[in-house]
């Protein structure tokens, strides 16, 4: 099982045209470490936009030891269409993801907060809200969510 995570809206609440405030950037990571640590064999890929600015070994270092040594990658950097960030770039993201590195038969879940950036496979995307982040209704959907998967 994979999870592609986002961070803004999702780790910690988004601050719409504002930055996270330091004392919540990341807020939400150690409820999401709390679930990865039940669910030990889920592998983590990085779709956050945070890869843009931070290589991946620099991203790792937000994460416990343990956690980081399970994220194995981040979604590759899509093209901008005409400027502008297009629907469901991010599930493109993820497909392309999962057929650059020949994993397109795994079972995926997507936790985001960007519900419109999904659109065949929103039955795998545990959305978050943006002003909120990973609560308790988000932890228990990707609890069953994976549950699922593992029962497999």
């Amino acid at each position: 099982m994979i999870l592609f995570l986002d961070f803004d809206g999702v780790l910690h609440p988004e601050h719409e045209r504002e930055p996270t405030p330091a004392d919540r950037v990341f807020c939400h990571l150690p409820r999401l470490e709390t679930i990865l640590r039940d669910f030990p064999r889920v592998e983590v890929v990085i779709s956050s936009m945070w890869r843009h600015d931070y290589t991946l070994t620099e991203l790792r270092t937000r994460f416990s030891p343990d956690i980081a040594a399970r994220i194995i990658g981040a979604t590759p950097l899509a093209d901008y269409v005409e400027g502008k960030y297009v629907p469901a770039r991010r599930e493109n993201e993820i497909l392309d993801w999962l057929a650059l590195n020949l994993r397109d038969g795994d079972a995926w879940i997507a936790l985001d907060d960007a519900v419109w950036q999904f659109l065949r496979h929103r039955d795998r995307l545990v959305a978050c809200t943006s002003y909120i982040g990973f609560d308790d209704d988000a932890e228990a959907r990707l609890r069953a969510a994976l549950a699922q998967v593992d029962d497999r």
